[in-house]
């Protein structure tokens, strides 16, 4: 029979009791993580029904479209003596977003969906700079669009269109309002250059009036068919299958440049590694980007992990060879930062670029007045938290751009000295999580979480602790033993003492 004295049987108690609550807690921590896997892959998925469903249907987050347009002040100057461009800011005039999707399908196991997402614009005077109606100086890009048409065309055939020019009083710089570039007005180039293919019965390759979102409210940018995350495919969720039934782009010249990667860069798969990239499709850029980790920022008490574009992306081909593809014909390759998007705008000479030339090349920032890039301002983010995969807070930032070029035969081109990339815009497309879905998502997500690392770590805590104070009974024992009892007492208590200096106890722990 086991002499068990209260003492002995208290100090047991310590180490025991201790090792249990300390064993129990480190178990906890691979039976939670298990759990809460397990929980997030069967919330997460597309199904419908569900929360997840519901709000990829009709994003509850408001959205705001918001336009800067760039005025040039000195639009005489530049055709008549090939100044350089002096650009005046004007903005931001602000819409609201709605987002809905419709046409939605699943396939037969229902690990994918198609669908169509349908968008619409209505304007916002009270945050704007002022109505739609405000008129600024901007180019001509129907006239650029069929001068480019033309550019390798015989000397008759440009004589031909100077003429029209002419004859319709069209130049290159013309005085629209904000809803006119945005959404459409009748061009008379484009009418009369229409009505001339016609008289020869030949197909005329544009539409005669003009914006650049024109016919964009209430449209759709394609079929998407993207994966559901159920199944077992929660690793691959939201990504991408194909988009107007296509698996990869048509644009460019290489394969990388055409590969279609990643979501749409409003979901991505659950418990996120900032060590790892990730990629979204832009339908706006026609191509695929790569997002690589930034940072980690508390949002409305929500944990999230920032992702940007890197400057890599739109790098000169000498410093990322990748981007040759992108060089639209495969000879002419733009300096870095710089995006020919006339392959997929219908042949308008449209560059596109980050606003005010940001990671672009200085040279082409050099050739216009009034470009001040700021990182804060003008870079695209998106802000995941890390769990869930979802989207909190996203900006696309991105500046559509007309290519100038010295053109003989065409007098408002003839001046100009070698070619000017002039910014006509830029826009920001951003949503925020509001703040009733940001307290759903703590109370119904991240509340239960951190009730369990409470108790996972509580219990590895209080473990340790009991273990500290029977190490200490222990050792003020064995000086005890060697007839020295003041000095065991006082090492206790200072045992004890730094104990409690390095774990303040009296703050109770977040949760």
């Amino acid at each position: 029979m086991v002499n068990c004295t209260k003492g002995r049987c208290c100090k047991w108690g310590f180490c025991i009791t201790g090792l249990v609550l300390l064993v129990t807690g480190c178990v906890l921590i691979k039976v939670f993580d298990t759990l809460i896997h397990d929980k997030v892959d069967d919330s997460l998925p597309l199904k419908e029904g569900s929360t997840s469903y519901k709000n990829w249907m009709e994003p509850p987050a408001p959205i705001y479209f918001q336009v800067w347009m760039q005025h040039v002040a000195n639009a005489d100057e530049v055709v008549q003596q090939g100044a350089k461009p002096v650009l005046e800011q004007m903005g931001p005039y602000t819409y609201r977003e709605k987002r809905e999707k419709i046409n939605i399908t699943f396939d037969d196991n229902n690990t994918t969906i198609s669908y169509r997402e349908r968008q619409w614009y209505f304007f916002d005077r009270n945050a704007s700079v002022g109505p739609e109606t405000d008129n600024f100086t901007t180019v001509s890009l129907p006239m650029l669009t069929i001068v480019n048409l033309v550019r390798f065309e015989y000397f008759w055939v440009k004589d031909l269109l100077d003429f029209l020019l002419s004859k319709t009083n069209e130049h290159l710089f013309v005085n629209l309002s904000v809803e006119e570039l945005m959404w459409g007005y009748e061009d008379n180039l484009l009418k009369e250059a229409k009505a001339i293919f016609d008289r020869f019965h030949l197909p005329f390759p544009l539409d005669d009036k003009f914006g650049l979102f024109y016919q964009k409210n209430g449209s759709d940018d394609g079929v998407y068919k993207i994966m559901s995350g159920m199944g077992g495919t929660i690793d691959q969720f939201a990504e991408i299958i194909s988009w107007n039934g296509n698996t990869s782009l048509s644009f460019w010249n290489s394969s990388i440049a055409n590969s279609l990667n990643g979501s749409d860069g409003t979901l991505y798969p659950p418990f996120v590694d900032k060590s790892q990239a990730l990629y979204l499709f832009s339908s706006d850029l026609c191509r695929s980007l790569e997002i690589q980790y930034s940072k980690e920022y508390g949002l409305k008490g929500i944990d999230v992990y920032r992702f940007i574009v890197p400057p890599m992306t739109f790098a000169n081909v000498s410093v990322n060879p990748d981007n040759e593809g992108f060089c639209t014909p495969s000879t002419n390759c733009l300096p870095a930062g710089l995006l020919n998007a006339s392959v997929c705008r219908d042949g308008a000479p449209v560059i596109l670029s980050l606003p005010h030339f940001l990671d672009g090349d200085p040279d082409v920032r050099n050739r216009v007045f009034g470009m001040n890039p700021n990182r804060t301002e003008h870079q695209s983010v998106i802000d995941i938290e890390p769990m869930t995969g979802v989207v909190m807070n996203a900006a696309k930032r991105l500046q559509l751009n007309a290519y100038l070029n010295k053109t003989a035969d065409i007098k408002d081109l003839e001046k100009l000295s070698d070619y000017v990339v002039l910014p006509i815009l830029w826009l920001s497309e951003s949503a925020t999580i509001d703040d009733k879905s940001a307290k759903d998502f703590k109370s119904e997500v991240l509340l239960a979480v951190k009730v369990t690392e409470a108790v996972q770590y509580g219990l590895i805590a209080l473990g340790v602790f009991l273990l500290i104070c029977w190490i200490i009974v222990i050792l003020r024992d064995v000086f005890t033993s060697s007839g020295n009892k003041s000095l065991s007492t006082s090492f206790s208590y200072r045992c004890v003492l730094t104990f409690l200096s390095k774990k303040d106890l009296r703050k109770p722990k977040k949760i």
